[in-house]
């Protein structure tokens, strides 16, 4: 049951490093790619800032995928972030701030990985602190 937790973890952290080293390094291609308009100077620094806070994130979770029970905390917040994640892309969606298409492939990714670190999360483990 834990090998499907650590492989989930390890590939959400890898989706993670991969973006934010695309929002620190080309934030305007990424944005374009997700059919944005031109992206403000501002936005290409807010973007560079979040890409960091990925990365560094992201390598604590492959870390944590090592030995998820160990990391139990690191697992609840992979768990935390991909429905914050998740609910801020529908949010954007519904405020009328994104399409559909520019925030699809984010909802499927995040709607994913949450369903799938829940459902490999080590229930009862976890609770005898083994």
């Amino acid at each position: 049951m834990i090998k499907p937790l650590k492989v989930t973890m390890i590939v959400y952290a890898v989706i993670g490093i991969l973006f934010g080293l695309g929002y620190i390094f080309v934030p305007r291609q990424l944005s374009a790619m997700f059919g944005h308009d031109a992206l403000p100077a501002l936005a290409a620094a807010l973007a560079a800032a979040l890409g960091a806070s990925f990365v560094s994130a992201c390598i604590f979770l492959i870390i944590a995928a090592r030995d998820p029970l160990k990391h139990i905390l690191w697992v609840k917040y992979a768990i935390v972030f991909a429905i914050l994640m998740l609910a801020a892309e529908l949010y954007s969606v519904i405020m009328g701030y994104l399409t559909l298409g520019q925030a699809g492939t984010a909802i499927i990714i995040h709607a994913i990985i949450a369903a799938a670190l829940l459902a490999f999360y080590p229930w009862r483990a976890a609770r005898s602190g083994a």
